[in-house]
């Protein structure tokens, strides 16, 4: 499960006070009821009420226990070779720890493609397989809501949850600029691995005798990685756990004196791949209503919204440094 539970809906609460949320639900609720119709300035004006704190609380603890799904990466699928399953993309074979075969110089052919990519887990079931309810169009009327009185404040989560709400189901692209940006997790599990690759890249390079540059092709198999709420609030909610790769080389150069360290630099792109859906058990509540992940995923099984494939690259990553 990639997306955060209680994601814009239940995030709102804390940046609004509630108020186009609740108007916006409390004007469906009206019409399921048999209270009349609405206006645009009812769905929009202001509400008193207030989240239920508890709920806030409940709902982020509970997403403790998806972090080991966001984590997973890819893994087999039971599909026909080559072709990705549901939800998935295709790509090129991962290098064996990242790296692929070393050539003299400095230079190696570029536009490696990040590897296959599974979805950790199945979401909310089969798309618009059940017929929707009036109750159903209240919940998409409050969460459209939620997502455009979001925007300002967390952008990238609220333009996940309209392209969900939008229907369409197409793969979606993502800022990894800005990932890299808001996030430290992120950006530390990048410079970690490419500590790591131009270590390797140094021991494969002496292990082959190398007395000039040597050049490897970077295409890290998939890892894991989970935002957290207090490392960047719009990419905990636009996402949460995302799977990422590096493609790109690494270079290493041989000291000019015995005894010197190694040097090299890294030309990489960041890749992330994640699937946008709902398949928690986590609520909020909103005066006197409770949304619910349910309630939001029945929006993908009942042909009101869909779930997708989110996807991005970086612009080109560079670090250099030394290896003993």
């Amino acid at each position: 499960m990639a997306l955060v539970a209680g994601v814009c809906v239940a995030a709102i609460v804390g940046v609004v006070g509630v108020g186009p949320v609740t108007s916006a639900i409390g004007c469906a609720w009206q019409q399921v009821t048999g209270g009349g119709s609405c206006t645009t300035s009812s769905i929009t004006g202001p509400v008193g009420a207030s989240a239920d704190d508890g709920d806030r609380r409940d709902a982020e603890r509970d997403t403790r226990g998806n972090r080991r799904d966001d984590a997973r990466g890819d893994r087999p699928s039971d599909e026909d070779p080559g072709t990705p399953p549901e939800g998935g993309t295709e790509g090129s074979d991962a290098y064996p720890g990242g790296l692929g075969p070393g050539v003299p110089g400095t230079t190696v052919p570029g536009g490696q493609q990040p590897p296959p990519w599974t979805p950790p887990d199945q979401g909310a079931g089969p798309y618009a397989g059940e017929d929707p309810s009036i109750r159903d169009r209240a919940t998409l009327a409050a969460a459209e809501a939620a997502a455009n009185a979001l925007s300002g404040t967390w952008p990238d989560a609220a333009r996940n949850l309209l392209h969900f709400l939008g229907n369409s189901g197409e793969t979606y692209e993502q800022d990894v600029d800005s990932m890299l940006e808001s996030s430290s997790a992120l950006t530390e599990a990048v410079d970690a691995q490419q500590l790591n690759l131009a270590a390797l890249a140094v021991e494969q390079a002496r292990a082959a005798g190398a007395t000039g540059p040597m050049t490897f092709p970077v295409n890290t198999p998939w890892n894991g990685v989970y935002i957290t709420k207090d490392d960047s609030a719009n990419w905990f909610y636009a996402l949460g756990g995302i799977s990422y790769n590096q493609t790109g080389s690494v270079t290493v150069t041989p000291p000019a004196s015995p005894g010197e360290p190694w040097t090299y630099t890294t030309t990489t792109q960041v890749n992330i791949r994640d699937r946008y859906n709902w398949d928690g058990g986590k609520s909020t509540r909103i005066g006197p209503l409770t949304i619910t992940d349910e309630q939001l995923a029945r929006l993908h099984r009942v042909g009101l919204a869909q779930e997708f494939t989110a996807v991005g690259t970086s612009s080109t990553q560079n670090s250099s440094g030394e290896v003993p």
